[in-house]
Order: structure tokens, then C-alpha cells, then sequence
């Protein structure tokens, strides 16, 4: 198994594509966060009445609350790193060479929600490290609860959990096309506009059942009077949904007919 996860990290790091995208992340990022720490913008968030974003713990929340933005990551990569293997014959290669469909489909779902997690990772600290440098980690009165690190540690690790419930469902469906084109093009336009659209149409009741599946987990903690029991409910549910999606999507993998 470790075999299959160097070639994993080896057609990664020989991926144009996704190299790409990780420096023009990163350079972005830190544009952004030399901009946001600058006299004029702190001005202009003043005037808006929006001055937790001038504090770490409200910049990174922000960063976070970015939905569409993650997602896109996240389909961009579910139809560079898994579909196009399936183009290339990568995986058909692998499991004709004698590897388990198991072993193979773990360690791709694995490695791609590992570097999705990454990439985001580097969207939601790039910028926001540059507030924390200069103006600090906030004060209740401004950030809430985020005036504290054990909150942000929490926010930060239950928030990506339930991203990873979304991220998930982007590599089963690039398991299941086995196409790039058509993979990225449900993940945007299903998952990153599709979720927003039900949730926005839905009537408060059934919002609340929303909340808790992949569509909303992340809206339990991504908020400044988050608790510790919030982000101990959204980590649980969220571990429970990347669990059992990754299980239908092995279970409909080992029945697919590689071609």
C-alpha cells in the first residue's frame, strides 16, 4: 500500500496542472493578505461596520466562509487527480497488475482529500496570517468566541472535516464519470451552485435537516459564537458522512467494469 502511495505523490508532484494551481493559490493568498493588512482596507471595513475581519480570528472566518471558492478547488482537483487516471489507464494498470480495488481506491480518495484539505488550507491562513501578525487575535467584544485559540483550533479542524463530507462526494462522482470534463462539471455546477439553490429555496424546517448533511454541516461551526459543542457535533457527523460516502463509492468501484 505504501508503494501506491508514493506513485500517488509522485503523479502529483509531475502534475503541471495542479502545481500550477497550488503557486497561484499561495502567491494570491499572500496578496490578499498584504492588501487586507493595509491602512486603506482597515479603513474601509471600518466605515462597513465590519471590524472582526481586521482581527485574526474574523479574517480567517471569513477566508472559510468561502464555500464556492472551496469547492472549486476541490472539483478541480477530484477531475485532475482521480478521473484523469482513469483516462490514462492508471488505475485500469493497477488493478490488472494485481492490486486490490480496495488499496487503490483508498489510497486515491486519500491522497486527493489530503491535497484538497492542503490547498484550502493555504486559501484559508494565507491571507488571514498577515492579520494575526499585525492586529492580533481580536477581543470578545469584536470576534467572540474566536478571541480565543482553542475556538479557532476547533472552528478550523471541525470546519475542514465537514468540507472534507463535500470534498468526498466530489471523488466518488470523479470515481464514477471517470471523465475530467464531466467530473468538474457536476461538482461546480451540482455541488458548488446546486446546494446553494436548495438552501436558499428550502423552508426553515427542512433547513434545520440540511444542517446536518454535507450541504450545511459547515455553516454549524463557521460563525463567531461557535462552542465547543458545536464543533464537537459537526466533527462527529461530519468523520460519520466522509465514512459512509467513501464506503458507497468503494462499493459501486469494486462493481464498475474498467475498460
Amino acid at each position: 500500500m505504501m508503494g501506491l502511495f508514493r506513485s500517488e505523490v509522485y503523479q502529483i508532484r509531475k502534475t503541471l496542472a495542479v502545481k500550477m494551481l497550488f503557486l497561484f493559490i499561495l502567491l494570491t493568498s499572500v496578496f490578499l493578505g498584504i492588501r487586507e493588512s493595509g491602512a486603506s482596507y482597515a479603513t474601509e471595513i471600518k466605515e462597513a461596520g465590519w471590524d472582526y475581519l481586521l482581527y485574526g480570528g474574523g479574517s480567517l472566518l471569513s477566508s472559510m466562509e468561502d464555500y464556492s471558492l472551496v469547492v472549486l478547488l476541490a472539483a478541480l482537483l477530484a477531475g485532475w487527480m482521480v478521473s484523469s487516471a482513469f483516462e490514462t489507464r492508471t488505475i485500469q494498470e493497477a488493478v490488472c497488475y494485481g492490486k486490490s480495488r480496495t488499496k487503490v481506491y483508498l489510497v486515491k480518495v486519500v491522497t486527493y482529500l489530503i491535497t484538497s484539505f492542503l490547498m484550502c488550507l493555504v486559501v484559508w491562513t494565507g491571507g488571514s496570517i498577515f492579520i494575526f501578525i499585525k492586529n492580533g487575535i481580536g477581543t470578545q467584544e469584536v470576534v467572540g468566541n474566536l478571541c480565543q485559540w482553542n475556538y479557532i483550533a476547533g472552528m478550523l479542524f471541525a470546519g475542514s472535516l465537514a468540507y472534507l463530507s463535500i470534498f468526498v462526494i466530489c471523488g466518488v462522482i470523479a470515481f464514477i464519470t471517470q471523465k475530467t470534463s464531466i467530473t468538474m462539471g457536476i461538482c461546480i455546477i451540482g455541488i458548488a451552485f446546486g446546494f446553494n439553490i436548495i438552501t436558499a429555496l428550502l423552508p426553515e424546517s427542512l433547513l434545520k435537516i440540511v444542517n446536518y448533511t454535507p450541504a450545511g454541516l459547515y455553516r454549524q461551526v463557521l460563525k463567531m459564537d461557535v462552542s465547543f459543542n458545536d464543533i464537537i457535533r459537526t466533527s462527529c457527523i461530519s468523520a460519520a458522512w466522509i465514512v459512509a460516502i467513501c464506503a458507497a463509492g468503494l462499493w459501486k468501484f469494486k462493481r464498475t467494469e474498467l475498460k
